[in-house]
């Protein structure tokens, strides 16, 4: 009787394993760093243990953070100045105090 038996497919399955291990592991690696998941498919399959080298060797992405929080809306220079000139307008304050707070927003920017 010829055939495959269990001891055989074990075997076949085994070697497949060992040989496509590298490139699963190469895209995974890959996929956290610069390189991309595809590429470090690929570096695994063909160079195998040496292509896994070269993707741990490469930088991991940073990951990027949104930040959702309540923030108070920043304002522009312009809207303190004119804030401050509705405060001159208004006589809240004096001219020279205007001119300061004007020369501190402008001098701010710089």
């Amino acid at each position: 009787m010829s055939g495959l038996g269990a001891p055989e497919i074990i075997l076949i399955m085994a070697a497949l394993a060992i040989l496509f291990l590298p490139a699963y592991l190469g895209y995974v690696a890959g996929s956290k760093r610069t390189i991309g998941g595809p590429a470090g498919l690929l570096l695994g399959l063909f160079f195998s243990y040496i292509g896994l080298i070269i993707v741990y060797i490469l930088p991991i992405t940073q990951p990027v953070y949104y930040d959702f929080g309540h923030r108070q809306p920043q304002s522009s220079s312009a809207d303190e100045i004119m804030k401050y000139k509705e405060l001159y307008d208004s006589g809240a304050i004096t001219e020279q105090e205007y001119n300061t707070q004007k020369a501190r927003i402008l001098n701010s920017n710089r």
